[in-house]
């Protein structure tokens, strides 16, 4: 009997213990419940605190918003013996670093663990810009919340209108954003599925607001060297672009142009890297068909030319030129097809072409390229 009365004490002390360890378990929130509800949500700090670091400013959304990287923040600075014990060795969980000038912070999981960015500007109107970056590896949400704090009453208020406009160039593309620890430029970044290129776009503080400037890719050196090598020498440079999904697999294609509209190039990204579709000047101008690309013009007088480039799963699967002549003397047409630089028959030729189907009727929107 009493051997079941110490067997019964020690199950009752194992359960108070799990569940006492159950209460002590850390709620984080969400980066979905942070991006569904930050825009409505204002945070207050100390009623003495008006010009803060951005650690307090991490601090103040850490308790609202708490996350992993804002538990480190706050550790380093309360605890720091704790911190550096916490974080020596091959053990170590997390790498948090706050420049010297007081207005970038980084905290930063190890492994798979989230991390932050943060960073603060003094407005011109002598309020703080407050920016916060969040994110995973892989993971395909992040969170970008920004805020004005308000000296005069300690508070955060979420800058809305700035979170609007950063909007994706395709509806497909996940967004993400890279703070900068020293300098005035963010940039925001949009990963695109096939896509190993990534689209830059450079948004600069301007004393109230951060300003949106051009885009760029990674790999876009390589495109123009594509370019080059198949047309020549470009008379000006690409200055804007557009994303079409030109073959409806969920891929967008990619459509440069220069200023005049005179030049132009597509792009497909099957491969995972850029494959060069056909190109435009100021004689030859391109459609965008069912299934491809085609671009059509003179070549000459009494001459016409013709590129018939058919796409499938954003892969170039057939390329077919088409030139035809008059002879003026004669009354004759003589009607050419090649694939590549191997001709092929009448028949075969419009048999290939009729792939590409009817041109659609796409009126794309431009952006603006760096320069």
């Amino acid at each position: 009997m009493k051997r079941t009365i110490i067997t019964l004490s020690f199950l009752a002390i194992a359960a108070f213990t799990q569940v006492a360890l159950a209460q002590k378990t850390v709620q984080y929130a969400t980066f979905e419940q942070i991006n569904q509800k930050w825009k409505t949500q204002e945070i207050s700090l100390p009623k003495n605190v008006s010009s803060p670091s951005v650690t307090q400013l991490v601090r103040a959304f850490n308790e609202v918003w708490r996350t992993e990287p804002g538990d480190m923040v706050v550790l380093k600075t309360d605890n720091p013996k704790k911190f550096k014990k916490l974080n020596s060795g091959i053990d170590a969980v997390s790498y948090v670093n706050q420049n010297a000038s007081g207005n970038f912070l980084e905290s930063i999981g190890v492994g798979e663990a989230p991390w932050m960015e943060a960073r603060t500007w003094i407005r011109s109107n002598g309020h703080r810009f407050f920016a916060v970056n969040l994110g995973m590896p892989d993971s395909q949400e992040t969170v970008m919340a920004f805020y004005d704090f308000n000296p005069d009453n300690s508070t955060l208020v979420p800058d809305t209108g700035i979170a609007d406009g950063l909007v994706p160039e395709t509806e497909v593309g996940r967004m993400s954003m890279k703070l900068p620890e020293e300098g005035d430029e963010v940039i925001v970044n949009e990963h695109i599925p096939g896509w190993n290129s990534v689209l830059g776009t450079v948004y600069t503080w301007d004393g109230m607001h951060l300003k949106r400037g051009g885009t760029t890719f990674t790999g876009f050196t390589d495109m123009i060297a594509q370019y080059k090598e198949d047309v020549g020498e470009m008379p000006n440079d690409f200055t804007k672009f557009a994303l079409v999904d030109i073959d409806d697999d969920g891929t967008p294609e990619l459509w440069l142009r220069t200023e005049d509209n005179f030049d132009g190039a597509y792009f497909c990204m099957g491969n995972g890297t850029p494959q060069l579709i056909t190109s435009e000047n100021w004689k030859i101008k391109g459609s965008i068909c069912e299934h491809g690309v085609l671009v059509a013009g003179s070549a000459g007088t009494g001459s016409f030319y013709a590129h018939y480039v058919l796409l499938e799963n954003s892969r170039v699967v057939d390329s077919i030129h088409y030139n035809s002549e008059y002879n003026i003397a004669t009354e004759d047409m003589k009607v050419t097809y090649s694939r590549g630089d191997n001709p092929i028959s009448i028949e075969e030729g419009e048999k290939a072409t009729a792939k590409l189907g009817k041109a659609k009727d796409v009126e794309p929107l431009w952006h603006s390229l760096m320069r």
